[in-house]
């Protein structure tokens, strides 16, 4: 039995640490406008329709990640629920 705590608690610093990624990269993401396709008589509402796209674009990408962070940290809690039960279960 305290191996299988042992792999609950594996399991869940594991997960923990993969959430504490996503929400890392989340953090990290750029907004990135692509100036270059824009013609060269360009308007100003063209730049800020590519600016806005671009926005768009990096908010939907964190949105994502920040999803699978709790997700993953979800499960981390979970398996840590687990493993004190478990360990508590197995001191009496």
């Amino acid at each position: 039995m305290n191996t299988i705590t042992f792999l609950f608690g594996v399991a869940s610093l594991v997960c923990g640490l993969i959430a504490a990624a996503k929400w890392y990269r989340a953090s990290k993401i750029v907004v990135k406008p692509n100036l270059f396709d824009l013609s060269d008589d360009v308007q100003e509402t063209d730049f800020n329709w590519e600016l806005i796209r671009a926005i768009m674009m990096a908010g939907k990408e964190t949105s994502t990640l920040n999803r699978l962070a709790a997700l993953w940290t979800a499960a981390a809690v979970l398996l840590g629920g687990a493993t004190s039960l478990l360990t508590t279960l197995t001191s009496h």
